[in-house]
Order: structure tokens, then sequence, then C-alpha cells
């Protein structure tokens, strides 16, 4: 089929896409005068922006003129070297905690005690930006990405080939990593994605929709319990204590019912099963979803808080985020030997429409039976 391209180090400023879509380079500075790059892309209905010097990130989503992800302030969009993931007992990360979809693998996370960070330093690692291209075709746009990832000592450890597509005037893009071990030992892999999906249409609250019963909810780190788990607060009710939740989804089926979704999972590997997670406003008016296969993200966590920002995340992982020695003991940890290289899949996707939210959350909702 054929296609156009664009490359990040020669390509134009501003470039016109089919369907009414359009990609525009941006360069500018952090915070701390480091140069930075966003690619901002557009498919005629969804826009989204990557971040080449934070791994591919996706730093924000929008849907039409309205921004879906989270509003963070720009001073957390920081170049990995205005980043110190060691610093405050492994917490560095946080200071630069900006994506929409920031990675958190495929090192070590969650293991704080254990020399890593809790977030590992999949979004502080540099693309290599002549690997960093865009083509399109009569079905939609594609960006791809080599990322490397370094140890402490700065040898590499992991090269991650990104890719991201989406179909023109669709909200739902598909982002998949092929992750190479390229270090000359046997290697953990322990990988996933923090999904900020909480913009305005969420500040009066809504709903998490999971397919799972409440008490399978694992509340941790001796949060302040509360009624509704599920529940999405509204700004209005002030500051709200993070909350992080743990469970294991369950698989959903009847997903190619909705017609906009059915050519991406399609593409998904489904050999055990694939599941479905969403946030809704209250008012049935917007929605965020992430849809992958199990194979590749076997684990959820939800965080929620409210302090400078409105954040209330979806996280599909590989495994529970618990310190690695005691993964290995549960034989939860994925060992990656020299030059192996493993895949993952996720679907991110967003929807204003109040009948495909409800549709949606029906079929995610059938797949956990009442409880007698």
């Amino acid at each position: 089929m054929a296609q156009d391209m664009w490359n990040l180090e020669t390509g134009d400023e501003i470039v016109r896409l089919p369907n009414g879509g359009s990609l525009v380079k941006r360069r500018f500075l952090d915070p701390r005068g480091m140069p930075m790059t966003a690619i901002e892309l557009s498919n005629g209905k969804l826009s989204f922006s990557v971040l080449p010097e934070r791994g591919m990130d996706i730093g924000e989503i929008s849907l039409g003129p309205d921004l879906m992800s989270w509003e963070r302030s720009k001073d957390y969009l920081l170049h990995p070297s205005n980043v110190d993931l060691q610093e405050a007992g492994g917490t560095g990360w946080l200071y630069g905690f900006y994506g929409a979809v920031a990675s958190i693998g495929p090192e070590l996370f969650g293991t704080p005690g254990e020399g890593f960070s809790l977030h590992g330093s999949g979004s502080y690692s540099l693309t290599v930006p002549s690997s960093v291209q865009v083509t399109w075709n009569t079905e939609g746009i594609r960006i791809e990405g080599r990322v490397v990832v370094r140890d402490e000592s700065g040898e590499a450890s992991f090269v991650k080939y990104v890719i991201m597509r989406s179909r023109w005037n669709s909200a739902v893009l598909l982002r998949e990593e092929h992750t190479t071990n390229v270090s000359m030992q046997t290697q953990v892999v322990d990988d996933g994605y923090h999904v900020q999906l909480s913009g305005t249409y969420l500040h009066q609250g809504g709903r998490y929709v999971l397919p799972v019963h409440a008490h399978e909810m694992l509340l941790r780190d001796m949060a302040p319990p509360e009624a509704d788990p599920f529940e999405i607060p509204s700004i209005e009710a002030g500051k709200y204590p993070i909350r992080c939740y743990q469970y294991v989804p369950r698989p959903v089926k009847g997903l190619h019912q909705l017609e906009e979704l059915a050519p991406y999972l399609d593409d998904l590997d489904a050999s055990r099963g694939v599941t479905a997670e969403m946030i809704v406003n209250t008012a049935n008016t917007g929605a965020g979803f992430v849809i992958r296969p199990l194979l590749d993200f076997p684990r959820s966590l939800i965080a929620k808080e409210i302090n400078d920002s409105f954040m209330f995340a979806l996280e599909p992982s590989k495994t529970r985020p618990n310190r690695m020695s005691q993964k290995k003991t549960d034989g939860e940890a994925l060992y990656v030997q020299p030059e192996e290289e493993i895949h993952s899949q996720c679907l991110i996707g967003l929807s204003r429409s109040t009948q495909d939210i409800v549709q949606l959350e029906s079929i995610i909702r059938s797949t956990v039976k009442p409880e007698s």
C-alpha cells in the first residue's frame, strides 16, 4: 500500500495530512533550559503529542477541541538530564511526571528499597532522533522510534522500538512496543503504563468501570479506606489523599460490538483474552478507556488523587507493584535472555458519545457476575 513519510531530523515543521489530519514539530526548552521536541499529530479527530526525549511518551491527548488528558503543569515536562531517578529514596521520577501515557518500564519499577526507581526510567530515556518517522496511507497514520534504555552506569540495557498508529478520524490509537535485551546478561522486564485520561470533562466527578468486583481491589500503601473504590469525586470536593488499588482484571468479551474498535481488536493477540477498563464522567458525556491483551499486561492498578492536579489513572502492568524479591518468590518475574525480544500492545481510546459509552460500560460490567 502506497504511503508517505516524514522524518524528525529532516522533515518540515508543519505538514498537512489527508482527511483533515496534521503534523506539527515543536522545539522548545524545558523549565531548566534543555532543548526538547514535541511531535503533535492529528488524524482529523484525535490529536496527541509524542515526546522523543521522554521515551516516546504521549504528552497530551485531545478529542476535537477538548483536552481529554490531565491538565499537567509544563514545569514537569523535563529533559531526562534534569531528573535524578534515585533522588528522594527512588521517587525522583515525580519531578518529571508529566505524560498522558507514561511508560513505566521495561526495567524494574515498584521496587523501593531495592535500588530501583518506583517507575523506572522508561519515561526518561532518549529516543534516537534518526529513528523517529511518521508515515501515512489511505488507512491512517503511524509514528515510530527507537528508545535506548540505559542502566545506572550508562550502559544500554534495553532497546524499545515504539510504534503508535491510528486510523483516520478515529478516537483510538494502538501503541506497540518491541523490547530487546541488548545487555550481556539475563534481565527482568517489568513493564507497564500510567494512562492519565482525566481532563476537564471529568472535573465534576465520575466513576471507574472495571472488570472486577470492589472487594477484589487491594488498597495499597495504608491509604485511608473509602466507601466506593470506583468513585471519582469532583474537583470541587477539594484535596483527596492518594489511593492506589491493584487487582487482576477479567477477560472482556463482546468488544467487537463497537464498530470503531473492531479493526484495532483484530490486530491484538487475544490468545489469553483481552480486557478493558474505562473512566467515565457523571453525565456519561466523556470517557477514556484502555484495552489490551492479558498476555501482555495481566495486572492492573488505578491511582486516584486530587492535589496540585486532578489525577485519576489506569495502569496496565505486567506484574503487581511489589518488591522485586517478592515478585521472584511469587513466580511473577519475567526473565529475558540476551538478544531476546518481547512484544506488547495497548489500545488507548476516548469517547464523547453517550451511546458508545453506555454500550462499552455494559460490555465491561457483563464480565463481572452479580454477587449473591
